[in-house]
């Protein structure tokens, strides 16, 4: 029998992994000299053997490499394993692995251009896999597979830790050097297989191990940070970033979730100090000052996966053809959108505050790049961004970056983000007073933000009275500061920009019905159009799915819902290191705090609570009981000009007011509790007594404060204030509370001071004449117009003048629309407060002018001149003359028990006369008015009539001779209270003057700055009127 048959039979072979392998080890053991002890060196000799074979067998197992190509029949080898021929000559034909063969072999298998080819089969198994393993080319690949191996052996093969700790070691070193020196493998790209590698381990797929991956890695940026002389980790680690980059600017979109990947490698990237550092420094921009260079890098290519195209002009991955699309098909479509967009944000969000906790310096670097970057954006503000589009996009970051950044903002303010969160108090008000002074002081100090300093606060700092500055500000200070900024530069600037889209596409829309209407279909103008308005409302979509991402939403709401509560804790409270309860009337002394908050921190508030009012309404039901910080704020600000100056801030907040009613009748809300808690928020809110006066307050002060308000502006601010008092009036707290502002108003009438409600009622006259004046005007310019077009005189000009009439009718007629609304909500408010407060209307200094406008306007409607606005559409332009002769019929009933508004009613010459409320009750009858309201008018007319008559002859016998001095320079009655003007020096009737002032605070004949304090009684001469009066009575 031979050696080799005889071993097979022994027990001990199976120790070793083959046959051969034994024999080998049995002919070396005999050729050893014999010594004493046999006994002993037999069993040393097992045990060497034994440890032989383990060794081998270990490093077959982990490296998938052999010395020996032979099959034998035991299952403990590896099915397949690359033949290293050429490391075996080289051993004289040994065919198993000690230690000390360890190195050069696994270098030499990297080395092997196609391993494939050099597998041999150790078992008769058909394993493929185990062959494609064996034989992988890709060296990282391989090396990581190695790892695996040698991780599984180690929790199995505790007695060969030392050796498997050198396996290790020598896997990770050629790991290392593959990504130092790769130059080593040119024909393959290490790089790119650690994001293969990472690709395919978080795909969970059989045998992935995402834990084991991480692991390998960490120890693997260990190995090259302790040998960067053949590599820095930056090195080493950029060019794998740059793929990253590659990837997500050039190969990736929204919905590919090769994105969330991405993010997710790049997680890798926080879990080391010197991770984290290169990937700051591969994503600092090239540029700190440019918005659009933030764009470009690493980070930056992170916030542009959105679903708004870079460029106005496409291309457009959403919602083509909008137009042949169901609006379920395009809510399920932007539904598909937001959900992508909530988790990149979450996932960039992660990857950022994981970096920011790794230490002090890389919070530094983490808000360094943040403040520049919204710093380098804030042009996107400007009023010209919006005039050059294409110079807007070269130089800033896109509508989709900017709300991303927004989006990850809100998550790092999210653990204050809530009402009354004793977090809010530590935010640091003076912070916005703070310029770094460099690097380090930024660092030091924390100070991130750039460009506050220079924004409008919410008062003027007094130079002689500053708040004190802190030495630090804390991580929260920079947080919410930081996220207001960013609101102010992405969401603001991108609603603003989607009211503006609205518009045109509604402008687009109507052009589109007119041309459609003039030809067919098919014609250019037609298609050009149309194509116009399908690009339009692409856009619109797109830009709506971005902004309405629910995830987004909520996180805004909550946000704005807690600056709210701390921008009221800070109108009352300097030190802010409790919460105290608002009282009204507010402390007379104004924190300083308030010289610090720049306004757009409120504009960002109201224009939130609006775009939430247009396009989100059912999130104000989610904040339930939250929406009182709303409230708050508004009772708190929009009457008070100490604690905020802006008078067209203030007039915003009525807006916001507005945005907070429940919703109409017959909107889209559906049902009582979709509305429920706005409505509770008007009736049991606990300041909610004050609101009446707040509004009145705020409507004069957009008149009195001095400054230059256009009149369009002046009216939009009205507007929602109107709306608010109509909601109010119905709600007996606030319709008492305007009663008793009335009646103080009358104990105050003849103050120097003009008080509230006198200044409210005088301006809504003010307001009636002018709106209405200019409406009848428009009205009448487009009848003209349009019966000039019927009569073909447009056919004969020439193509440029015919589209200037079109684009004049078109503008006329917006103008039209825009002062008949306004003039009808200030009709009906007058009509719906003289229900119950009267007296007031009928004083002196008021009652000629109400009576005289509602006979001019009466006139008007029911006269001759209505055949003036007899325009084609009425509806179009919101003309509504049944409701306006209404309205202005029932301010007359409503006033007419009082015998001064009659009288004063019957005086006015140039627009009344008996025949008046004859031809006004033919229209009440036309339009269906109750018999009861027509016999009040009667009723009136006759009562009219009498006081006509007798103050007539009165008149005739008292007036008919006056001297001159006697009477008004200005309204050419005769005097009852005569006072010198300081100015002009002109002598005046005090209650024309005293009217006059309620509008317009000049002498009406030089402009000089006037009051009522300001005039002297001429007590002589009323004293000679006086006398002259009683004279011509006694004479009668």
């Amino acid at each position: 029998m031979s050696e080799k048959q005889d071993l097979s039979q022994n027990p001990f072979t199976a120790l070793f992994t083959t046959v051969g392998a034994a024999t080998q080890f049995s002919a070396q053991s005999s050729a050893a000299p014999a010594n004493t002890a046999q006994q002993e060196d037999g069993e040393q000799g097992e045990d060497d053997t034994q440890y032989k074979m383990d060794v081998n067998g270990m490093i077959e197992k982990i490296f998938l490499i052999t010395l020996d190509n032979d099959i034998y029949p035991y299952d403990d080898r590896p099915s397949r394993c690359v033949f290293m021929s050429e490391i075996q000559e080289k051993l004289d034909g040994q065919n198993w692995w000690e230690m000390s063969n360890l190195e050069q072999a696994v270098f030499e298998r990297l080395l092997l251009p196609n391993p494939g080819t050099e597998v041999v089969s150790l078992t008769k198994k058909d394993d493929l896999q185990s062959a494609s393993l064996a034989g992988e080319s890709q060296v990282l690949r391989y090396l990581y597979q190695c790892y695996k191996r040698q991780q599984k052996l180690l929790s199995q093969r505790s007695d060969l830790s030392s050796e498997l700790g050198t396996c290790l070691n020598v896997i990770l070193m050629n790991a290392r050097i593959c990504l130092q020196q790769s130059e080593l493998y040119p024909s393959q790209n290490p790089y790119q297989q650690l994001l293969d590698l990472y690709d395919e381990e978080i795909c969970f797929t059989m045998g992935s191990d995402p834990d084991l991956l991480s692991q390998f890695f960490d120890v693997l940026v260990q190995q090259i940070e302790e040998n960067e002389e053949d590599g820095s980790v930056s090195q080493v680690f950029q060019p794998i970033l740059q793929i990253v980059l590659t990837r997500l600017t050039k190969e990736l979109s929204l919905l590919n979730p090769g994105v969330l990947k991405n993010i997710d490698f790049l997680h890798f990237f926080a879990r080391k100090g010197s991770l984290a550092q290169v990937f700051l420094d591969f994503s600092s921009p090239k540029d700190w000052s440019k918005g659009k260079a933030f764009e470009q890098t690493l980070l930056g290519s992170l916030f542009t996966q959105s679903c708004i195209p870079k460029m106005e002009l496409g291309p457009y991955e959403f919602f083509e053809n909008p137009s042949t699309r169901t609006k379920q098909d395009i809510e399920a479509t932007e539904s598909s959108i937001q959900q992508p967009l909530a988790n990149i944000c979450e996932k960039v969000y992660q990857l950022l505050f994981a970096i920011i906790k790794i230490s002090p310096d890389h919070r530094h670097r983490v808000l360094q790049w943040l403040g520049k970057c919204i710093y380098a954006n804030l042009g996107r503000t400007k009023i010209w961004s919006s005039q050059m589009p294409q110079l807007f996009t070269q130089m800033y970051a896109s509508e989709g970056f900017c709300l991303n950044l927004c989006s990850i903002m809100l998550r790092l303010c999210k653990p204050f983000s809530e009402p009354r969160s004793a977090k809010l108090l530590k935010i640091q008000p003076t912070y916005c007073r703070m310029v770094a002074g460099n690097e380090k002081d930024a660092r030091e100090r924390g100070l991130h933000a750039e460009g506050l300093s220079k924004e409008t606060c919410l008062i003027p700092n007094e130079e002689t009275q500053s708040p004190p500055m802190e030495e630090h500000y804390n991580f929260i200070t920079e947080c919410f500061f930081l996220t207001h900024q960013c609101i102010h530069m992405s969401f603001h600037t991108v609603h603003e920009k989607f009211l503006k889209l609205n518009q045109e596409l509604h402008r687009v829309q109507r052009l589109y019905n007119e041309v459609r209407g003039q030809g067919n279909d098919e014609m250019e103008p037609v298609r050009s159009i149309k194509r116009q308005m399908e690009k339009g409302m692409t856009l619109y979509l797109c830009m709506k799915a971005a902004l309405t991402e629910p995830r987004l939403v909520e996180m805004s709401l909550n946000f704005h819902l807690a600056t709210a509560t701390w921008l009221s804790e800070i109108a009352i409270n300097e030190d802010c290191k409790t919460f105290e309860p608002v009282k009204f009337p507010l402390p007379k002394i104004v924190p300083l705090m308030l010289t610090c908050v720049p306004e757009f921190i409120m504009g960002n508030v109201t224009d939130f609570t609006l775009f939430l009012q247009r396009f989100k309404e059912d999130m104000y039901e989610m904040a339930g009981d939250k929406l009182e910080n709303f409230m708050t704020l508004i009772l708190v600000y929009m009457g008070s000009p100490e604690r905020m100056r802006n008078p067209h801030l203030r007039a915003e907040l009525a807006e916001t007011l507005a945005a907070l009613l429940p919703a109409e009748s017959g909107s889209s809300s559906k049902g009582l509790m979709s509305w429920f808690s706005r409505e509770q928020l008007f009736v049991k809110h606990p300041l909610i007594e004050h609101l009446a006066e707040k509004l009145l307050n705020v409507f004069v002060s957009i008149e009195m404060t001095g400054q230059s308000v256009q009149f369009e502006q002046k009216f939009n601010y009205r507007r929602p204030m109107y709306m608010v008092l109509e909601h109010i009036w119905e709600i007996a707290v606030h319709r008492d509370c305007i009663k008793k502002l009335a009646e103080e108003a009358e104990g105050k009438i003849e103050d120097t001071d003009p008080p509230l409600f006198l200044r409210f009622i005088n301006l809504l006259i003010n307001d009636a004449i002018f709106l209405l004046d200019e409406a009848f005007d428009y009205m009448t310019q487009i009848k003209d117009k349009q019966a000039e077009k019927e009569r073909g005189e447009w056919n004969s000009l020439e193509p440029q003048q015919r589209q200037e009439n079109e684009n004049s009718l078109r503008q006329i007629t917006m103008l039209a629309r825009y002062h008949n609304m306004m003039g009808n909500n200030t009709i009906h408010a007058l009509e719906m407060i003289t229900r119950e407060i009267k007296s007031i209307f009928c004083h002196k200094s008021m009652v000629d002018r109400i009576a005289g406008m509602l006979n001019y306007f009466l006139l008007h409607l029911v006269g001759p001149k209505q055949r003036s606005f007899n325009v084609k559409d009425k509806n179009e332009i919101e003309f509504k003359p049944h409701q306006m002769v209404s309205d202005i019929t029932q301010i007359y009933l409503n006033l007419g028990d009082n015998e001064s508004f009659c009288m004063a009613v019957s005086a006015d010459g140039r627009s009344y006369s008996s025949e008046l409320f004859v031809k006004t009750n033919s229209v009440l009858q036309k339009i269906g008015k109750s018999p009861t309201m027509i016999s009040q008018v009667d009723a009136l007319r006759d009562k009219i009539e009498i006081l006509r008559v007798k103050q007539a002859a009165e008149d005739e016998l008292l007036y008919a001779d006056a001297p001159e001095e006697f009477l008004d320079p200005i309204m050419g009655t005769l005097m009852r209270d005569p006072v010198l003007l300081p100015s002009s020096k002109n002598i005046v009737d005090r209650a024309v003057i005293a009217r006059h002032i309620l509008s317009d605070q000049t002498d009406p004949f030089n402009r000089s700055p006037l009051s009522l304090d300001m005039v002297t009684p001429d007590v002589e001469l009323k004293t000679k009127i006086e006398k002259w009066i009683q004279e011509k009575k006694a004479s009668s």
